[in-house]
């Protein structure tokens, strides 16, 4: 079956649009009639172009959950794969992710696999890889809900991250906008009538205004050379040494280095974990959960892994050697190694710090809250001090 864009028109004279799938378009004619709608115009629905590496997908990340969820029910149920795929397409809500979806169907009808289907949309190289070892081994139900649970836990981790960042970059940019605000027009206004006093100003207060004068005068200049600062680390971050030592210093932090090392192993474990546990070889299988890595020196350290292993090495004593993963989780995948068992053992070095993760999130989070309003205290407590000590002294020169 094909997807057609039609409009039509309805018994009460409404004008009506919509998308219909039949085999061709006398079908999807007769199936409007049926429908007592009347067509006024029926054309093929474009089709999903395959994406090109680094574009935008044609399914997002919960499209892709809500898809392979729905592909391991099916499959479980006992559905063939073509019509799975058009019952799938029909409940997509977004246009785009239907004609995706109805996009593959028409790749599989047309006797290609599921694994090529995905690749040609777009879709992340993990999920790609291990549908096509579904495939082959006759496990897609469970490949399905595999990947369902890995992007899930993505998204959960993802989540997590932005809710950890979100609410302090709130409470800091409504905090700077407010005290710009005060240094912009509430200062000078303030600030004439002390000027025309006459009298000495206390210390906070000629501090106050000398930063309400720089703002005023050169506020400007200083936000045209933080547009040039963020271009420019833009540019530098696309050089491979400026982000290697980028990436070197933030894993270094105190506090901060721990926890972004973390939740890179738990990214790797996961992701390498679940491709293992699917049938794909070791070797591929590092090469794909190297994708998932953002750190340079995480990426170095897998990247030394997986040439070990090539050479007949194992993957701990390798990881061994570099200080970018934590030394617990290579004891782990050591004792996986040696035990046959190394899958299962990476999804549970990706769960313990998943969770470890997530509690110094909420520990950091419930920390910040109060320093953040503190901070924000502090600041619009100098400009009211600053506003008030001359109004005080005014008032005592008057008595």
């Amino acid at each position: 079956m094909s997807l057609f864009l039609y409009e039509a028109v309805d018994a009460r004279g409404r004008s009506l649009s919509g998308e219909v799938e039949a085999d061709s378009e006398r079908a999807a004619r007769r199936l409007l009639k049926g429908r007592r709608l009347v067509p006024r115009r029926i054309r093929p629905a474009p089709a999903a172009q395959p994406a090109v590496p680094g574009g935008r997908r044609h399914l997002s990340g919960e499209d892709t959950m809500t898809f392979l969820q729905q592909l391991a029910a099916l499959f479980g149920a006992g559905v063939p794969l073509a019509d799975a795929l058009g019952s799938i397409a029909e409940g997509m809500e977004s246009g785009r992710a239907r004609r995706s979806v109805m996009a593959m169907r028409q790749h599989v009808l047309e006797g290609g696999s599921l694994a090529q289907a995905l690749r040609r949309q777009g879709l992340d190289e993990v999920v790609c890889n291990m549908v096509a070892a579904g495939e082959e081994t006759g496990q897609l139900e469970a490949v399905a809900n595999r990947l369902a649970d890995l992007l899930e836990h993505r998204q959960r981790l993802r989540q997590e991250l932005l809710s950890a960042t979100l609410y302090p970059a709130i409470i800091m940019g409504f905090g700077m906008l407010v005290l710009m605000f005060l240094l912009a027009y509430v200062v000078p206004q303030i600030m004439t009538v002390f000027d025309r006093a006459g009298s000495a100003l206390p210390r906070v207060t000629v501090w106050v205004i000398a930063a309400s004068s720089l703002f005023r005068h050169y506020g400007l200049h200083m936000l045209g050379l933080l547009v040039l600062a963020g271009i420019g680390y833009r540019l530098a971050m696309r050089m491979p040494e400026f982000r290697r030592r980028r990436d070197a210093a933030l894993l270094h932090l105190p506090g901060a280095g721990n926890l972004l090392a973390k939740i890179e192993t738990s990214r790797f474990a996961h992701t390498l974990g679940m491709l293992l546990s699917g049938g794909v070889p070791i070797l591929p299988a590092v090469q794909i959960a190297l994708e998932s890595l953002r750190l340079a020196p995480v990426r170095e350290a897998v990247t030394g892994a997986g040439e070990a292993l090539r050479e007949g090495g194992s993957l701990a004593g390798s990881l061994r050697q570099s200080r970018a993963i934590p030394s617990l989780a290579v004891q782990m995948i050591q004792v996986g190694e040696q035990s046959g068992r190394l899958g299962e053992m990476l999804l549970r070095v990706a769960g313990n710090y998943e969770q470890e993760a997530s509690r110094h999130l909420k520990r950091t989070v419930t920390l910040l809250e109060p320093l953040l309003i503190l901070l924000m205290a502090l600041m619009v407590g100098a400009l009211a001090m600053a506003i008030l000590l001359p109004i005080v002294q005014m008032n005592d020169l008057i008595r």
